[in-house]
């Protein structure tokens, strides 16, 4: 059962915007403290960049840095940090915002991971659940329970989420979640999609009304996990195969 689920980020009419992939081998400068190297920006997705350059070893994690990338769609120029390295490569973050003059379009990474979480929802006394309406308009026994989710995939708009027993969530639902991932955070989601393999539930669910904490709490935890994983990904790639 695949648990990736397709995001819905963007409604209406969009703007003619320019996708960051333009960037891709682009000749790119990296600055620091006086000293100057250049290098080949070889990758690029939601808010990491990375630098393939002889002299990585020149830099620490941490090092704020300019950077001047000359690309087919202009120069640009932006401040940053270092937040990755590997052989023959630097990993900076992409600032949000960061091509001046140009409207962005970013595809924010669905990061795959496995954490604890749980949803609350609204039962009546034979364990059924109750719709937000004969909440509001009618009086019944109703009880609030914590119902216990696993979390699959996470981006910065939403999560995929996998549930065991019976269907309790239709789209369009909203639930009050909290989601273990280093720190708890906790959140309104709406139901988008649902699937089902035997006696387990998949859901894709979008993040409603995080505030300004919680987004940057989220932001600094997906770009961890972002930066880890397309390293892990790097060293498998470069591992000799066997015969």
């Amino acid at each position: 059962m695949n648990s990736n689920f397709p995001g819905r980020d963007a409604y209406g009419t969009e703007k003619q915007m320019v996708s960051t992939k333009v960037l891709v081998h682009s000749r790119t400068v990296v600055e620091k403290d006086g000293y100057v190297s250049t290098g080949v920006l070889s990758h690029v997705e939601g808010e990491m960049i990375e630098i393939e350059m002889s002299e990585f070893k020149s830099f620490d994690l941490g090092d704020p840095v300019s950077l001047t990338i000359y690309s087919p769609v202009g120069i640009h120029r932006l401040q940053s940090t270092v937040i990755g390295k590997a052989d023959g490569s630097l990993a900076v973050i992409f600032p949000p915002r960061s091509l001046i003059g140009l409207e962005e379009k970013r595809e924010m990474p669905r990061i795959e991971v496995y954490h604890d979480g749980s949803f609350k929802r609204v039962v009546d006394k034979k364990g059924e659940a109750l719709l937000q309406e004969a909440i509001d308009e009618a009086e019944v026994d109703a009880y609030i329970i914590d119902t216990e989710l696993t979390v699959r995939n996470i981006s910065y708009s939403g999560v995929g989420f996998q549930v065991m027993g019976a269907s309790m969530l239709q789209p369009d639902d909203r639930v009050e979640a909290t989601i273990k991932i280093g720190f708890e955070l906790s959140c309104t989601l709406e139901i988008i999609r649902k699937e089902s393999d035997g006696d387990q539930f998949f859901y894709g669910a979008r993040f409603h009304n995080l505030d300004e904490l919680q987004q940057r709490a989220l932001r600094a935890f997906l770009l961890r996990e972002q930066v880890a994983a397309y390293y892990k990904k790097k060293q498998e790639k470069a591992k000799p195969r066997s015969f």
